[in-house]
């Protein structure tokens, strides 16, 4: 018996399988700026995260996270030399990665129009894992596509960092 067309079932489940890539694909489609926003501000946060912990391991140092001026990066820096970011290296057999981020590429290559700002912020953390400038309110970083944007703040006391 030689069959020419699909069986009910089969038809169905096809229609299934598309309603279930359609639902995957389309809000990623249709709020993409926003899914870019919060994916660089999670990436943002972490590097304040490792700047963190540098400082924490190093507490000869001033670590601090430095946005660039232009908006389009930041770099973790030695707060005395805030133009040069730090290398991060494993042993003495192994180059090392340079700690910064440039929007679009890299790590952050999803982020091609992304900007961050203030530009030329620079957050420094001291050696118990707050902010250098204890008090007042929270240093705040916005991540911004067009029209979304995205917060990450630094508790001046805590340290503790949030994606608002």
């Amino acid at each position: 018996m030689i069959r020419r067309a699909m069986t009910l079932l089969e038809l169905m489940l096809v229609v299934a399988v598309l309603a279930v890539v359609a639902a995957l694909v389309m809000p990623m489609a249709v709020h993409g700026d926003s899914v870019t926003v919060d994916a660089t501000a999670r990436l943002l946060s972490s590097d304040l995260e490792h700047a963190q912990m540098l400082a924490l391991s190093r507490p000869d140092r001033r670590i601090a996270l430095a946005v660039d001026e232009d908006g389009r990066g930041w770099r973790i820096v030695d707060a005395d030399a805030p133009t040069i970011a730090l290398v991060d290296t494993i042993d003495a057999s192994h180059q090392g990665r340079t700690l910064s981020v440039r929007c679009g590429e890299g790590r952050a290559a999803l982020a091609l129009d992304a900007s961050v700002g203030p530009t030329g912020a620079m957050i420094i953390f001291d050696p118990l894992g707050g902010l250098e400038t204890l008090g007042g309110p929270a240093k705040k970083l916005r991540v911004e596509i067009r029209d979304s944007s995205r917060f990450v703040s630094v508790d001046p006391d805590t340290g503790f960092i949030n994606l608002d």
